[in-house]
């Protein structure tokens, strides 16, 4: 089914109500679908863009993604609300997902930080205490840190060493909340290779 409309089309088409636009939809009106998809396809995809990030590459799938959500759970809208604020829900709920999945992923990249660290401290027979190879390897970390670019090892700082929260990150860099998770999840990663690169290099003596 072709979901293509110009928007003079679009401002043409007399408005549908709600109700009549929903009995269309649950018919498999693919006129109905079509109006649907163009009447709020432009707000769902500014709804992901704020909340993820302007230049988020997933905005664009999870306005989609609203769309088949929103289709599939048509035969239990009850009409509590308007459609357009019900599928604004939709939308939000769907961002919020990817976000709390990227913050696994970001949790994830932590993880292997730290099983670096146990790693490097069991090479380390000649040491007397477990504590000092991780002091080492903490300063080492943030050596390599400090060779990343500037916006890598502000972003690193602000989550490690000040402990703030992704809110916290988003309001002083002036960016969105999954904007942080994204970046952060993708400065860990390099950070991670520089750090393996320095251990297999020796120079964590």
């Amino acid at each position: 089914m072709e979901l293509t409309l110009s928007f003079a089309d679009l401002r043409r088409e007399k408005p549908l109500e709600d109700r009549e636009l929903v009995q269309k939809l649950l018919a498999k009106d693919p006129e109905a679908e079509r109006y649907f998809f163009n009447a709020y396809r432009e707000k769902l995809y500014k709804t992901c863009a704020y909340i993820l990030g302007h230049q988020d590459p997933e905005a664009e799938d999870l306005a989609q993604e609203a769309f088949i959500v929103a289709l599939r759970k048509l035969p239990g809208f009850e009409f509590r609300s308007s459609l357009n604020r019900w599928l604004y829900r939709i939308c939000v709920f769907l961002c919020y997902e990817r976000i709390r999945k990227r913050k696994r992923q970001v949790l994830h990249l932590q993880d292997e930080l730290e099983g670096l660290s146990k790693a490097a401290m069991a090479q380390r027979e000649r040491l007397k205490e477990e504590e000092d190879e991780r002091n080492r390897l903490v300063e080492l970390v943030r050596s390599q840190r400090n060779l990343m670019g500037e916006p890598c090892r502000e972003l690193l700082r602000l989550w490690d060493e000040d402990n703030h929260s992704y809110a916290v990150i988003a309001e002083k860099l002036k960016i969105p909340i999954g904007t942080v998770m994204s970046r952060l999840a993708r400065c860990k990663e390099a950070l991670k290779q520089l750090v393996l690169n320095a251990l297999r290099g020796g120079t964590h003596a």
